[in-house]
């Protein structure tokens, strides 16, 4: 997780994106994982076996996303769509289209959705609750030095409404992430730890699929910074 950064990320963060770069982004996002997330966690909690700590985690997680009910807001791909919709994008440009993906937007898209119904479960669950859910900040959070933004402070910081225009009152998903992503970073955690011990198979299973997703993940940002028109510079 200490790696999961990409050169182009900065961009994002800063004025100077037009609307086209905006939508290659977001588009990809929605098409690649926010759309079907709900589907992959559901997929994993297909494969685990009755540990009911993991299964009480993994349906919570499941249910927020696909109905927003922890957070008493609503399903989390419709939240995108409205973050979209309140950068003045409607909902008809997210449709599929495969083709228009590039290509390596596709393979990590598949590789989400092989592995996070294969064996062992620890590393299908721990794709989804700790690569794709976490972020570089994984270990500073987890250790208390790195804070979230939460509540209206998160949606008046958030780059889209400072810089690209977006209304506050579209920012619902900021709103239902600062509610309920400290405790599934949490959960995510116990998962792994207590069912994959350092030294076996499972560990070995859960670091390498994290690590051929960060590999996918890499390639699949460089993918969209190319479509986007994003040069890395040079030091």
């Amino acid at each position: 997780m200490d790696r999961k950064h990409h050169w182009a990320y900065p961009a994002l963060t800063r004025p100077g994106l037009t609307r086209e770069q905006l939508l290659v982004h977001f588009r990809h996002e929605y098409l690649v994982y926010v759309r079907d997330f709900p589907v992959l966690l559901a997929r994993a909690l297909g494969v685990t076996p009755p540990l009911p700590d993991v299964r009480a985690s993994l349906a919570a997680n499941l249910y927020e996303e696909q109905t927003g009910g922890l957070s008493r807001t609503d399903a989390h791909p419709t939240l995108f769509l409205a973050m979209m919709s309140g950068l003045g994008f409607d909902a008809d440009a997210f449709a599929e289209d495969e083709a228009w993906l590039h290509p390596a937007a596709r393979r990590y898209r598949e590789l989400l959705r092989e592995r996070s119904c294969a064996t062992p479960w620890q590393a299908a669950v721990a794709l989804l609750t700790v690569f794709v859910e976490g972020s570089v900040n994984e270990r500073a959070e987890l250790a208390g030095t790195y804070v979230r933004r939460v509540g209206e402070e998160a949606v008046r910081e958030h780059p889209l409404v400072k810089l690209y225009g977006c209304s506050p009152e579209a920012m619902g998903l900021t709103r239902a992430h600062a509610k309920v992503e400290g405790g599934h970073r949490e959960d995510a955690w116990k998962m792994v730890l207590a069912h994959a011990p350092e030294g076996t198979a499972a560990a070995r299973a859960v670091v390498e699929t994290c690590e051929e997703a960060l590999a996918a993940w890499q390639a699949y940002r460089d993918g969209v910074a190319e479509r986007m028109g994003l040069r890395r510079q040079v030091d």
